[in-house]
Parts: C-alpha cells; sequence; structure tokens
C-alpha cells in the first residue's frame, strides 16, 4: 500500500467572480476550419495513462475534525497534515493507495460508507480531535482538482529520482552540470497538469539554472559591511553543497555564528548543538572559519527558522558579465530550440524512470507516463502584406522581425506645423547629434512632412524636474504645439528626471511628448539613424497618424475591429490598477480608440468596460459609416486561475454593449465575437516534425 502527500500549495483552477459574473456556456473548439492550410502540430504535452478498467473516475474524501480544523492558514494545514500523518496505518487498512491534499484525500478506491473511518481520536499539541473521512466528491478526468492528484503523483516521482526543487516551481537536477567561467549550468524542468479533453497530460518545459562558483561566504567578504551585505544577499536564493536544496534568505543575522547550538530532534539527535557540529555529523564537512554570520530562512510552511552556514552555500543565478563570458557555451541551451527542448525532456523521462521507486509506483497505481510528444491539428493562414508609403506593400512572409526598416514612410499622415525639441546644458551635444539625425530621416529614411521644430534649452539645472515642467508649461502657453521631444539627461534606469518628466507630461500636460535619453544617442552612434526613425514612427502613431497598415489578414475580409485589453499594476501613487483599452477604426487597423479605467490595487479582472466597447464600436461606426461585423479581442495577461472568471466577466459586458447599441439602431445585426485571452505564464511549446527531428513551427500557424 502507498501513500502520496504533496506540500506544494495549490490553487484553485478557478478564479473568484463578482455581481458581474455570468455563467455561460462557451463554445468548444472547431474541429476544422477553412482559413488555411491543414498540418500535423506536437506540443510538449505527456499522456497520463490510467489503467483503472475503464473508469476515469477519482474519488474525493474530505477530512473531517472537531474542533473544526481548514486549510485556510499555514498553521491549520500543518495540524491536519500531522493529523493525517498519525492516522497512517488507518488510512493504510483502508485504502490500497490513496493521496492527501490541503484537507482531501484522492484515490481510485470508492469506500462503503460501513468501512469509513469515523471519530477517531488523535491527539495534536495537547488537543485531542475526532477525526473523520467522508465522501466528498466522485471527480471525472475533466474536473480541474483531478489535477491536484496527477501533481501530486508527478511530484511524488520527481522526489524519488532525486531531482530538487528551486523557487519558482522549477526542478533541477543536481547530478550533473556544465562547469563554466564563474557558474554552473544544470538541466532543469517546470511542471504543470493540464487536461484536454478529458485527458490528464504532463506538460513539461525543460529550462537550465545557474548557480555560482563562489561560496556566499567570499561573496560577504568582497561586500564587507553588514549593511552592504544585507541588501545584497536578502531575498536572494542559495543552494546548499552538501543536500543540494535551495532556500531563500530572509535574513543576514551577524548575532549568530556557525557555533551558535540548537536543539535538534532531527537524525535520531535529540540534544542541543552546533550548527558547525550538525553539518559535520551529517555530511562530514568541516567549517574554516567559525567567524562568519548565518543566513536565515522562515519556512512558511512549518513554520520553521531554517539557519545556513555561508561557507557551505551557493548563490544562485547568472550575472550580464557571466551571460557575455560564457554566450558561446550557454546559448543553445538558455535559447533552445525544438530539437534541443526534445533532447532535454528526453533527459528528465530518463532521469525519473531510472530510479527503481519509478516502476513499483507506476504498477502499483497503474499509471504510467507517455513519452511521446501530444499531436494535434492546426491550420496555416494567409500571412497577409503591410501596406508603407505610396500604398507600397511588403509580404510579411519573407520579413524580418524589425519590419520598420522597410519603411521609408508613414501610410497616412499630416504636416507636423508646431513641434519643439528640448535639451538641457548636460544634453546639450546629443542635441545636435539629433538635429543632424533628424533633418536626414525626415528627408530621406522616413519622409515626413514637418515644419522646422523651435529648439528650447532647457531653463536651471535640467536634472531637476521642475526645471522641464516650467520650460514646458511656458512653452506651450505662447505657442501652438503638435508634439514635444524631450532629451533627458542620463541612460536607462538611471536617468535622475525620466520618471517624473514622464509622468508630468502624461497627465498634466495637454500636448502628445516623446522623451528620448541623452545615452541612448550618445552611445548608439552607428544605428542612431535606425534609432531615429523608431522616433519618428512613435511621433507618427501619437499623433494619431498611420505609420503602416495591413491588408488580407486572416478574418479581415469583412468589416473587423481588434480590440486589445491589458492590466498595469501598481500606477502612480495610489498604486492603483489601470486597464489599458485600445480598438482598431480603419481597415488597415492603424488608427485606434483608446481609453483607460482605473480599478482597485492588484485587481486583474475589469468589470467597468461595457462604456468603453460601446465607445469604441460608436468610434468604429463613424469612421466607417457601418458597424463591424467581426469583433477580435486580445485580452493579455492574466493568471491561469482567473482565465474562466475572466471570460465569464468581460465578455458578458461586449454582448451587452453591442445589445444595447442593437436596441437603438445604431447596430443593424450583432458582430461574431473571438475572444482571445493570454495566460501570464505560457508553458506551452510547439513543434513541427521533418524527418524525425523538431524544428520551430513557421509563422501563420
Amino acid at each position: 500500500m502507498e501513500s502520496i502527500e504533496d506540500h506544494k500549495s495549490s490553487s484553485s483552477s478557478r478564479g473568484s467572480g463578482s455581481g458581474m459574473e455570468v455563467d455561460i456556456a462557451f463554445p468548444s473548439k472547431p474541429q476544422s476550419t477553412k482559413m488555411g492550410k491543414p498540418l500535423t502540430l506536437f506540443s510538449n504535452f505527456y499522456k497520463f495513462n490510467c489503467k483503472t478498467g475503464g473508469r476515469d473516475v477519482l474519488f474525493e474524501y474530505q477530512v473531517k475534525s472537531s474542533p473544526v480544523l481548514t486549510c485556510h492558514s499555514n498553521e491549520e494545514k500543518n495540524k491536519l497534515r500531522s493529523i493525517v500523518r498519525k492516522m497512517h496505518d488507518k488510512l493504510e487498512a483502508m485504502f490500497e493507495n490513496h493521496v492527501y491534499w490541503e484537507g482531501f484525500i484522492y484515490s481510485f478506491e470508492k469506500i462503503d460508507e460501513s468501512e469509513m473511518l469515523s471519530e477517531v481520536e488523535i491527539e495534536e499539541d495537547g488537543v485531542p480531535y475526532l477525526v473523520s473521512i467522508e465522501l466528498h466528491n466522485n471527480l471525472t478526468f475533466d474536473d480541474p482538482k483531478v489535477a491536484r492528484f496527477f501533481r501530486a503523483f508527478i511530484n511524488q516521482l520527481i522526489k524519488k529520482s532525486k531531482l530538487r526543487l528551486t523557487r519558482g516551481g522549477k526542478h533541477f537536477d543536481p547530478t550533473g552540470y556544465a562547469e563554466l567561467d564563474g557558474v554552473n549550468m544544470y538541466r532543469a524542468y517546470f511542471n504543470t497538469m493540464k487536461c484536454i479533453d478529458g485527458t490528464i497530460y504532463l506538460n513539461l518545459n525543460p529550462s537550465v539554472k545557474f548557480f555560482q562558483q563562489e561560496t556566499v561566504l567570499k561573496t560577504i567578504r568582497e561586500l564587507g559591511s553588514e549593511t552592504s551585505v544585507k541588501e545584497a544577499l536578502t531575498g536572494r536564493s542559495v543552494m546548499t553543497l552538501y543536500n543540494n536544496r535551495v532556500y531563500k534568505i530572509d535574513e543576514v543575522d551577524f548575532d549568530k555564528t556557525p557555533n551558535h547550538t540548537f536543539f535538534c530532534d532531527m537524525h535520531n539527535k535529540n540534544k542541543e548543538m552546533t550548527f558547525a557540529d550538525y553539518i559535520n555529523d551529517n555530511y562530514k564537512m568541516k567549517i574554516s572559519v567559525t567567524k562568519q554570520p548565518m543566513l536565515r530562512h522562515h519556512n512558511i510552511r512549518t513554520n520553521q527558522e531554517i539557519y545556513l552556514i555561508p561557507e557551505f552555500c551557493v548563490l544562485t543565478g547568472i550575472t550580464e558579465q557571466q551571460k557575455g563570458v560564457n554566450f558561446k557555451e550557454i546559448k543553445n541551451d538558455m535559447f533552445a530550440n525544438a530539437h534541443t527542448k526534445s533532447e532535454q525532456t528526453k533527459c528528465f523521462f530518463k532521469t525519473i524512470k531510472s530510479d527503481k521507486s519509478y516502476k513499483e509506483m507506476t504498477e502499483r497505481w497503474k499509471i504510467d507516463i507517455e513519452e511521446s510528444a501530444f499531436k494535434t491539428k492546426a491550420y496555416k493562414c494567409n500571412f497577409g502584406t503591410i501596406i508603407g508609403n505610396n500604398k507600397k506593400t511588403y509580404d510579411l512572409k519573407n520579413m524580418t522581425r524589425d519590419f520598420s526598416r522597410e519603411f521609408n514612410g508613414p501610410l497616412k499622415a499630416s504636416k507636423i506645423k508646431g513641434w519643439a525639441i528640448l535639451y538641457g546644458k548636460f544634453s546639450a551635444r546629443e542635441h545636435e547629434t539629433f538635429m543632424k539625425g533628424l533633418k536626414q530621416t525626415v528627408t530621406t529614411d522616413f519622409e515626413y512632412q514637418c515644419n522646422k521644430p523651435l529648439e528650447v534649452m532647457v531653463k536651471g539645472d535640467d536634472r531637476r524636474v521642475n526645471s522641464w515642467t516650467d520650460t514646458i508649461a511656458s512653452l506651450c502657453e505662447e505657442n501652438q504645439l503638435d508634439i514635444i521631444v524631450c532629451i533627458a539627461p542620463g541612460r536607462k534606469g538611471s536617468s535622475p528626471i525620466y520618471e517624473g518628466l514622464k509622468y508630468y507630461l502624461q497627465t498634466e500636460c495637454p500636448i502628445p511628448s516623446q522623451v528620448i535619453l541623452s545615452e541612448t544617442i550618445k552611445k548608439n552612434f552607428k544605428s542612431l539613424r535606425n534609432i531615429m526613425k523608431n522616433v519618428m514612427i512613435q511621433i507618427c502613431a501619437k499623433l494619431g497618424h498611420i505609420p503602416w497598415g495591413y491588408k488580407s489578414l486572416p478574418l479581415m475580409d469583412r468589416p473587423t475591429m481588434v480590440i486589445g485589453m491589458d492590466v498595469c499594476h501598481r500606477v502612480g501613487r495610489s498604486k492603483k490598477s489601470v486597464l489599458g483599452f485600445v480598438a482598431s477604426l480603419d481597415k488597415y487597423v492603424g488608427r485606434y480608440y483608446s481609453a483607460s479605467v482605473s480599478q482597485g490595487a492588484k485587481q486583474e479582472i475589469a468589470f467597468s468596460i461595457e462604456k468603453l466597447f460601446q465607445e469604441a464600436i460608436n468610434n468604429f461606426i463613424s469612421e466607417n459609416g457601418i458597424g463591424p461585423e467581426r469583433i477580435i479581442v486580445y485580452r493579455d495577461a492574466v493568471s491561469e486561475g482567473q482565465s474562466e472568471a475572466t471570460l465569464r466577466t468581460e465578455i458578458p459586458q461586449l454582448s451587452k454593449a453591442i445589445q444595447n447599441l442593437v436596441d437603438v439602431g445604431s447596430l443593424k445585426a450583432e458582430p461574431k465575437i473571438l475572444f482571445l485571452l493570454a495566460n501570464k505564464r505560457i508553458e506551452q511549446r510547439f513543434f513541427t516534425q521533418d524527418r524525425g527531428k523538431f524544428f520551430n513551427p513557421e509563422r501563420g500557424l
């Protein structure tokens, strides 16, 4: 008999809703389409084969206690887990195999009510609890809760295969690594569970993990002062050299040393001993320096304080300098193509299946994992074309990522009549370089009709935001300006005024603006022409003009509006969340209606966008004299647990806005809706196959 206990916290697969959430039935994935040429794709999903006698049902049993214990806090989780452990023998007699997960037991066996455990007395922390096991639910394999069981199952296999867990959910293989200059590179894997058409799959994404070669003790010596050490190390992750476990540093404790004592109740010690003696007794490693601080880690799950000796720890991660030095050695693994990913996946299965416990556990549970990648059907659509200056077209199929280099002017633009270039005394040289480049750009590289701009030096110290805001305010009062361009001092991430200046321009200045850092001009002299061209493209878009347009895109053969939505968190002094909203207005997908909605802090789901949808559609009608027949919505960056709640909250608002416009006669018919929702963390990878080898898919799929 076997039980599995998973220590990772789980998150519900369904997000929490609100009064706006509506229970609606979403259409299933279409089996075929006429949009493109069919072809076969492979993905990094690996099927769980469950030989459960043809009945894919998992039984969920609830562990109930009196006094009541829930799993709403780590303290109660730990108590309930400890109680279940003390009931191990009774549960083994009740189930042949079972999994415990935060108050519930999962098994493929259905237990008669007469055989259920009822009011078994278990003492925990001096308190007697009456514990009962009750059947709570029968879960089919399309139920999100089934993923809990399979997650616990695969985590147990991984644990027995000696792979180690890192922060962020990755497992790495400590048995083999590549020794590079100053850093070691390990194979690593991230896994989740996915349900596809009632079948459970392991979603496996191979990766790499880096650990420094220098010990934390050496880093502490180089940093010097206690303040510098605490600032540099607090919050970082380290790996212990004696058992390859990864911990987060919550504090660098200079009041403790390896010679301090603690009561050890592990490894049959049950006595007071020093940290140094504990490591020496169990791992045969002796400290060379007694005077070194201790690294404190707080285990949230067990509420324990764990102290680590810096001499036996190394930091995780790789520095930018190390990336440059070792780029040739790491590029194939860090930026792995489809074939490399496939080979890394084979290493994962070889690692877990080489351990004898894999065969024992899979045979006992009658569960196995296929090593062949999931196969699905896809369609290769028409790429379409991009239209530039003078209606010149460019084939997307043959264009590079930076396709802006192909254009020599905007598709549609009005003349810039009034504009100003602002600079300070600390960026005077860069201003001269900028003006020379600007003349060449607007006459040759990106032909743009514009009057000669005003060149204004900021009054006072241009390292102070007030100097800029005062100059801009005075300039706007005296001149009719279409746009303001500011050459701000400093470099990216370290400019003394960039954040403050951008905040002023976006919240108080009524004129579109563009900010470029002086260091960008100075350090990129050879590529200045391309930088200037991109600046003019951004100016074109900010003025409501059209840099380029699209033609013959999929689904765009009828009047179609494309909407984009995303939420930005911790905005401004109030730290609120703000939803950005844009909607295309023309056939080229080049002009947009834009708006934003302020939401509560950290609020991802939008509850007040019905008005935005309605205003966007009205603007589309005003622009084209006809309503959209199709609406395509790109909704970016929600967590997987919030996906369904987002759909059930935001789609009804779009439907309501459409119905309002139909009711008043603005729309003659309801447009078809295509709502595309992107997860924050995307672990799915897709490949094509040719002659037994995997490749990254072409564009257009």
